[in-house]
């Protein structure tokens, strides 16, 4: 490449360099040696057609393709033997979860050490172990703490004996449970799967796998509320799929009739794959076909009655040869098996259980009729074990967690048309209500308590969110990966030379690339000490989907790294490129940089896929490593970018042993074998397709052969052997059944949860009359089980997601998303079909008790039937359900409708401009339920087809320059399109060129929601450089203070320019400045004219009107603890020079008129006094406790000395009322590491008032009697507010992503004003103090360095880092700027604008 850049450090310096040694860098480096790798031979390439090229120079030890001698990353000397090809698990991101990889387990260590803290590097000790190592990229400590906001109901009940009660339950309180966790953020998935079927004999016999499988399954990924109904029976055993060969060879030897054994011979069939080998029951259909026979009802129901037969002769025979244990073991229930895994598990699960027991009366016991063996055990080993089932819920269930109810026999069984069974049904569904309501908000309160222990300081919850998934995801490949060791030794030599460009990974569909870089980076954390990694599979998300937000991840970790703000990192794709350069520029040799992109080629259509971003040239210290598909448009622009071929590494395929040993290890996991026949087959089969993702798809198949097979489904191409999934599965689940469900699954654009797919399929009437063709349910919806037997079968080849907290199930692999879209999305009528009905389910089309006809063809007219499926509007209304909700008012957006419903409309016609696009009240909703990066994706669709639109173009440009402040919150979006348009609109010509934008300008200027609104251009503007700075990035001002009557001006206060000026709040100009002042520290305003300054450690007054240096107060104040505060207009009360003291002083003629001390060696660290100046209280650091001192300032003594017996007063958190009545302050206890909480105490009394634990610490405080409300600032980020009255927390208020230092109140104190005043957070908030509801919020582009709320609370001011003025932001309802108040006039008018130089002074 023929670039010359340079270093005086080699990274093979830094080898083994382990954190404590950073302290001696430069003594240490050379102490240490080059860890040995092995010589490679130079791969043979006959041409670089085949994209094979010569990657010995690149990743050699002295790397290629350029001169420079760059700081090398510190590698670990031990390089293990066990890495290679990725053996995926049977389950998605809940598997994950659940199983940490083996080498995880068996390390000693939690988290790595210290990191070194580098001064000039944010400090990332500061932040805890689980937030350290996603940000650091361990991908080896990363524990699962993400789990889905999901509950599922799961029923335990026989097949037909409360058929009437669960269709109750459907119909009339699951529909509104299931709407009530919606609005509460959780999605409720019913899970009944002995619903709807005709019976449980499932051709392959898997029904008690399939129920007990998907109890675990759920368990893992979600909140299990167990709902029991044991009556009087609970249902008939099924046949043991498998029998062990000791326990059948016992059983055959017991049976007299050889007729009995030529019975079982037939339909268990030795199964010598199995491990350990047994005898496996063969598939109905094996030997009564028409078990499966659709088209005749008569042939069906024959075929059912003949296998009933074969049963009952078999279970009568197993009754009598098996003995107690065996019993056990074979012939209990699916029920019994079910209660048992569900709720004696532990006690934890027993609180989330109810049991619904039904006798009967007037029950005919003697003589029991055909219809009533349907609910009552007959058999007395049945009776017994049913007795024993319920005798241990009773010990395990409280009291109220059991319903019993007795209902009259009637001989037509459980009848709706019976009075009596009609109002039992009609009882059940009004008491279990409540019971499910309370389980459900019990689930809920614990959650998010558990939710607030989490941290997420240091970075915001997206990121959050994103790192845990991308690092399990990572876990999860390379957990069971092996061999492939000559491909990671190349990525570990890339890693230690001195190359200054990416290593390009390439290969074919499914040759392993994401496992490869999973394995890389799980051995990088053994490599490399200290080094940050970065990791992305594209895809994987939402958030990783298109190129626009795996740019955007990826330069917001790098910001946590390095220091800059995730602000920065809200960039469009071709600004990015100078932003990445520039943060990637600060890795420096002590902290290196490593990036690994997986699927650069997996980007969405509906991004860019521009790759001007890539470096041709990386900055020291930076690694990037990227793996890309041979055949893709993005192979070919990465060849264009980087020249230099020798870092193209081409992907080989597997060896044959690499290849058989993969599939033997899927066996061994399953306990399963191939004999030697299959093995040959098999060996050969990967030879003429040596890709793991073949290998995987052929060990799946092989752990269901018995070794009897006289052909396999083998093919010899990864996609023919993909479709031999799809046949197996349509075989196993019906045409239709498959191909619907599927094609709904691909034309998702992020996936489907649970119970979305069962209402989709609930409305397929094509479906549901393939699926009820032999028997149909009281209640028309789709079993849960068609669902989870598809699912269940392609487990492996699914993957699941969690956005917005709901868990999304959609593909793993591309090739299988592929092969889907061709074969269930390939013509325009399944596109139709699907795209429609997904339209419709997400535009609630057939909710809300609308009936969707079912044709009835014998009569040719239609019947309507309600599906009860959930309701899909913008925005969720709270509901009145939940007696413990402290918000009973509340607004959810439904993010699930917010992202589908564009992207399938457009699929569907193709057309989404007016609707969606620039439809802005939609585009708002959107940005408040959803994310700025969605709305962009809906702006490039648009753009496809419409793309000399300029409107869209100027549209998705503020899109990008807001991006940051709107994922924020989106109810800035009118806030931010005046603040960037507004020059732009300032042009007439403009109006008519853009129009549409016109219109949305107005609106925003006019506030249809409450905004602030800014009085000048303060914001990027459309169609400049996103890099450029705002401001040349000094601090102006230190701080903003309010004038004391007048509330249309603050003053502003530079300590360093020694610069003090009065400014009109509107005109945002100053009316008075005064320069030349020494160190100007703090100001309280005396009047609206004369303020007191502290100057160094000395008090001075200032009169702004005139601009005059007034006088030298004589006392000096403590250096550290300059505290002072106003009696009245002509004393100041303030903290002595030795701290021992308070003195006040007059304003007059500066001299000390009185002291208040409490005793000897007593050392005073705080001082406050009310706005009305009566009232002056310090806090006593000497005192054990602590003590709180207040004094009466008119009368001149101590009023009260305030402690607590072993706590001590936080007193730099606490506030006073104006008016004294009250103070509040932060305590905390001194020998206990519990969290601070707040004390207020009645200072006309003297007793301590309230007393409130928020469980978090506190960092900020504000009290208010107009409000009646003490308002604290959490370290959770959270604010709350409590109740001065009642004593009872009001409101619990999130929003902010890091703790708010700062809480101001207006003069009213009825509004109060929130911010970060480290910058952490660079928003500003506004609350209304007693509804607790976001006034506004603001974002601007630069750090706020101070802000206030003006007296009036109309309006905001802040000043701006590199802004030399202030900036005003009023706060706006149906109306624009203009409407605000004319400002007062200020003093003299003469001396308006006047800057007075006062260094000659005083």
């Amino acid at each position: 490449m023929g670039s010359s850049c340079s270093s005086s450090q080699s990274m093979k310096d830094n080898v083994s360099v382990k954190s404590e040694d950073y302290a001696m860098e430069q003594k240490v480096s050379s102490q240490h040696t080059r860890a040995v790798t092995p010589t490679l031979a130079r791969p043979v390439s006959s041409s670089t057609d085949d994209r094979s090229y010569d990657t010995e120079s690149c990743l050699s030890e002295k790397g290629g393709g350029t001169n420079r001698q760059a700081a090398r990353l510190p590698l670990s000397v031990k390089m293990g033997d066990n890495d290679g090809v990725s053996n995926t698990g049977d389950a998605g991101l809940a598997h994950m979860e659940n199983s940490a990889p083996p080498d995880v387990k068996e390390s000693p260590r939690k988290s790595r050490g210290a990191i070194p803290n580098l001064g000039h590097l944010p400090d990332l000790n500061k932040l805890s172990d689980v937030i350290r190592n996603l940000v650091m990229g361990n991908v080896v400590f990363v524990r699962p703490i993400l789990k889905p906001r999901k509950i599922c109901i799961y029923t335990c009940a026989d097949l037909k004996d409360t058929i009437m009660e669960r269709s109750a339950l459907m119909e009339h309180v699951y529909p509104k449970l299931r709407l009530y966790c919606m609005e509460k953020g959780y999605e409720l998935n019913i899970v009944d799967l002995h619903w709807g079927i005709p019976d449980e004999h499932i051709n392959d016999h898997s029904f008690k796998e399939l129920c007990l499988g998907h109890l675990t399954t759920q368990a893992r990924d979600s909140h299990i509320v167990t709902v029991v109904f044991l009556n009087e029976t609970f249902g008939n055993a099924l046949l043991p799929r498998v029998i062990e060969g000791p326990d059948f060879d016992q059983a055959i030897s017991a049976m007299e009739l050889d007729t009995d054994r030529e019975l079982f011979w037939k339909w268990y069939h030795w199964d010598e794959n199995a491990q350990p080998p047994c005898y496996k029951l063969q598939p109905i259909s094996t030997f009564i076909p028409n078990i499966k026979d659709s088209n005749s009802a008569s042939l069906h129901q024959e075929a059912v009655q003949d296998w009933s037969n074969e049963v009952k002769k078999m279970m009568t025979l197993m009754r009598m040869v098996f003995n107690q244990e065996q019993k056990e073991k074979y012939l209990s229930t699916v029920m019994e098996q079910e209660i048992k895994q569900s709720v004696f598990m532990n006690q934890e699960s027993a609180k989330h259980c109810l049991w619904i027991c039904r006798k009967f009366t007037h029950f005919p016991s003697h003589n029991i009729p055909a219809q009533g063996k349907v609910y009552v055990a007959v058999e007395p080993e049945s009776k017994k074990r049913l007795d024993i089932l319920q005798s241990e819920l009773k010990e395990r269930l409280d009291e109220i967690r059991m319903l019993k109810f007795r209902v009259k026999w009637h001989n037509s069984g459980m009848n709706p048309e019976v009075p009596e069974h009609a109002q039992f049904v009609e009882d059940l569904c009004a008491q279990i209500s409540p019971l499910l309501i309370s389980i459900i908000d019990g689930i809920i309160e614990e959650d998010e308590t558990k939710e607030e222990l989490k941290t997420y300081l240091g970075i915001e919850k997206r990121l959050f969110h994103e790192l845990m998934q991308q690092s399990l995801m990572c876990q999860f490949r390379y957990k069971n990966f092996q061999g492939r060791q000559e491909i990671l030794t190349k990525i570990r030599r890339y890693l230690n030379n001195d190359s200054c460009v990416p290593l390009i990974m390439h290969g074919e569909v499914g040759c392993g690339k994401s496992s490869l870089i999973a394995k890389a980076m799980e051995r990088c954390c053994e490599w490399l000490v200290d080094v940050p990694l970065v990791v992305r599979f594209v895809g994987l998300t939402p958030g990783s989907s298109t190129t626009e937000q795996v740019l955007r991840s990826i330069a917001e970790q790098c910001c946590a790294l390095f220091g800059e703000h995730r602000a920065e990192a809200a960039k469009g794709v071709r600004h990015m490129s100078a932003f990445l350069m520039h943060v990637w520029s600060k890795a420096c040799k002590l902290r290196p940089l490593v990036i690994m992109i997986d699927g650069i080629d997996q980007v969405k259509s509906y991004g860019s896929t521009s790759l001007e971003w890539v470096p041709s040239e990386l900055p020291e210290h930076v690694k990037l490593i990227m793996t890309v598909r041979d055949d893709s448009p993005q192979m070919s622009l990465l060849q264009s970018i980087i020249e230099d071929r020798a870092c193209f590494l081409k992907i080989p395929p597997l060896t044959i042993d690499e290849g058989y040993n993969k599939f033997e290890g899927i066996l061994k996991q399953h306990h399963r074998s191939v004999n030697k026949e299959q093995r040959e087959l098999v060996s050969k089969n990967i030879q003429d397709c040596p890709l793991p993702l073949y290998v995987e798809i052929v060990g799946r198949m092989a752990c269901e052969w018995t070794g009897a097979e006289s052909q396999l489904p083998l093919k010899p191409t990864l996609l023919e052997q993909i479709y031999i999934v799809f046949d197996d599965l349509e075989r196993a689940n019906g045409q239709v059944e498959v191909s619907h469900t599927l094609g709904y699954l691909t034309a998702a654009k992020h996936g489907l949860s649970d119970s979305e797919m069962i209402d989709i399929l609930s409305c397929d009437e094509a479906l549901l009359e393939k699926i009820f063709v032999h028997c149909t349910p009281p209640v028309r919806r789709c079993p849960s089980l068609v669902w989870v037997q598809i699912s269940r079968q392609l487990q492996p080849f699914l993957m699941k997601t969690i956005v917005a907290g709901i868990c999304l199930l959609t593909w793993r692999h591309e090739s299988f998303r592929d092969a889907a879209r061709v074969r269930y999305l390939g013509t325009p009528d399944q596109i139709s079909m699907c795209c429609t009905a997904l339209i419709d389910y997400f535009q609630s089309k057939w909710a809300n008790g609308v009936k969707k006809p079912v044709p009835v063809y014998e009569a040719g007219v239609e019947e309507g039937k309600d599906r009860y499926v959930l309701d899909q509007p913008t925005k969720y209304r709270g509901s009145n359900m939940s007696k413990i909700s402290v918000q009973s008012v509340f607004s959810r957006h439904n993010r699930r409708k917010l992202d589908e419903l564009p992207y399938q409309v457009l699929q569907l016609r193709g057309r989404i401009l007016e609707e969606f696009v620039l439809n802005f009240e939609w585009v708002y909703e959107k940005l408040c339920g959803s994310d700025t990066y969605q709305v962009l994706e809906d702006v490039s669709l648009a753009l496809t087809n419409h793309s000399n639109n300029i409107e869209l173009v100027l549209l998705k440009e503020v899109l990008e320059l807001a991006a940051y402040a709107l994922g924020y919150d989106g109810r800035q979006f009118y806030s931010q399109v005046c603040g960037r348009l507004s020059t732009l609109m300032c042009d007439p010509q403009n109006h008519e060129t853009y129009p549409i934008i016109k219109k949305l300008y107005e609106t925003a200027a006019s506030a249809p929601v409450p905004c602030l609104l800014p009085l000048t251009v303060c914001l990027h503007e459309p169609f400049q450089d996103q890099n450029m700075k705002l401001g040349d990035g000094q601090v102006y001002f230190n701080a903003l203070i309010r004038a004391r009557q007048n509330p249309h001006y603050v003053i502003t206060l530079s300590t360093e320019r020694g610069e003090i000026a009065v400014w009109n709040i509107f005109t945002m100009s100053p009316v008075r400045t005064l320069t030349g002042i020494t160190q100007p520290r703090k100001l309280k305003m005396i009047d609206d004219y004369r303020c007191l300054v502290l100057c160094g450690r000395e008090l001075r007054i200032y009169n702004f009107d005139e601009g005059l240096f007034v006088m030298k107060l004589r006392e000096v104040m403590n250096q550290k603890m300059p505290y002072f505060g106003l009696h009245d207009k002509d004393h100041v009360v303030a903290l002595s020079r030795s701290r021992m003291y308070v003195n006040m002083m007059n304003l007059q003629n500066g001299d000390c008129v009185a002291t208040f001390k409490v005793g000897e060696d007593r050392f005073l660290n705080s001082l406050m006094v009310s706005e009305n100046g009566k009232i002056c209280v310090c806090g006593d650091e000497t005192q054990k406790p602590s003590a709180l001192l207040v004094w009466d300032l008119e009368l001149r003594k101590l009023m009260y000395d305030l402690r607590i017996p072993h706590h001590e007063f936080i007193t730099r958190h606490a506030a006073i009322t104006k008016e004294g009545h009250y103070v509040s302050c932060v305590c905390r206890e001194v020998d206990e590491p519990a969290p601070n909480f707040i004390v207020v105490y009645d200072l006309q009394s003297g007793t301590l008032f309230k007393k409130w634990k928020p469980g978090v610490n506190i960092i900020s405080i504000a009290i208010s009697s107009a409000g009646s409300c003490v308002i604290v600032g959490l370290e959770d980020s959270k604010l709350m507010a409590y109740d001065l009255i009642t004593g009872n927390p009001r409101w619990t208020l999130k929003g902010h992503t890091a703790p708010p230092t700062t809480i101001r109140l207006d003069n009213r104190g009825l509004q109060c004003l929130t911010y970060d005043s480290l910058g952490r957070d660079r928003s500003v908030r506004v609350w209304d103090i007693h509804s607790g509801n976001s006034l506004a919020v603001m974002t601007p582009d630069q750090a706020i360095t101070a802000c206030e709320i003006s007296s009036d609370g109309k309006a905001v001011i802040m000043a701006l880092e590199g802004r030399n003025e202030i900036v005003t932001f009023l706060l706006c309802h149906q109306s624009g700027v203009d409407g605000h108040a004319s400002p007062k006039s200020y003093g003299n008018d003469t001396n308006r604008g006047k800057v007075f130089d006062l260094s000659q002074a005083g």
